[in-house]
């Protein structure tokens, strides 16, 4: 494992996804039923992208586990429910999940880069909030085409280019703010998105996910995502966060969100 991918591995076994943002103990039984009402509430646009009906039945595989709500969705309805992270603090946590709902999920703990499963193995992966944490993220993509059938799916995430924050909310800050002053742009995206400490993380315009996965055929890719706080620092944690995420969230979003098929 490489240097960066050790320093990823520890930061995220440090404090896996989800796990700062509630006052409970994590593995517990209810810090999840708590954090899936929180996640839910958060990103009420998730669940509807996800699409869980099309992975009733499936083999399907969730790269970057966090806290696993997702990942117990689908094992919901998949006839096998695969999850995988290069962190094993998260597997360890997901594995609390998995006991406490006796969910049936399969757990790895193993990179992107490098994934344990055969050529043309799932009919889905999903992968939301991860990938852009992946340094050699062709090789990740490689691994993704390659375990999946001819036509399976892929459903993912990565920070966008294009947004607000990243193309006005970030220079602004390096300018004006005490804060932010003297940071590179990279240290900025690092820690808004994901913490002072976290090593590793980037953005991606529609053009350079497509180019990264040339060997799909895209079905959708659109913006998900706003902190209103960012364009109204007073005034924008006022309004309604399902305001901003109906109007600035569909045109400068925070994240960039895609359904491809693999072409083989």
């Amino acid at each position: 494992m490489s240097k960066i991918q050790n320093r990823i591995r520890e930061f995220w076994d440090s404090q896996p996804c989800g796990t700062t943002h509630l006052d409970l103990p994590p593995h517990s039984r209810e810090y999840f039923i708590e954090f899936d009402k929180y996640f839910e509430a958060l990103y009420p646009y998730y669940f509807p992208y996800l699409d869980l009906e099309s992975m009733r039945g499936r083999r399907v595989m969730e790269i970057g586990l966090g806290s696993g709500a997702s990942l117990h969705r689908i094992a919901q309805v998949a006839q096998t429910c695969i999850g995988l992270d290069l962190s094993g603090g998260t597997i360890e946590l997901n594995q609390s999940r998995n006991r406490h709902f006796d969910l049936g999920i399969q757990l790895i703990q193993a990179s992107a880069t490098t994934i344990p499963l055969a050529d043309n193995s799932l009919d889905t992966v999903v992968s939301v909030g991860c990938l852009h944490h992946i340094p050699e993220i062709k090789k990740a993509v490689d691994e993704i085409h390659r375990v999946l059938k001819p036509g399976g799916l892929m459903k993912g995430m990565v920070y966008n280019r294009n947004s607000y924050r990243y193309q006005i909310y970030i220079p602004l800050a390096r300018r004006m703010s005490r804060d932010w002053r003297g940071k590179t742009r990279q240290e900025c995206v690092n820690e808004m998105y994901d913490g002072s400490a976290n090593p590793y993380g980037t953005v991606y315009s529609k053009r350079e996910l497509k180019n990264l996965f040339h060997n799909f055929e895209f079905l959708d890719i659109h913006v998900e995502n706003f902190q209103g706080e960012e364009i109204l620092p007073r005034y924008g944690g006022r309004i309604s966060r399902n305001v901003w995420l109906a109007t600035a969230g569909k045109l400068a979003g925070l994240d960039l969100y895609f359904t491809a098929r693999a072409i083989k």
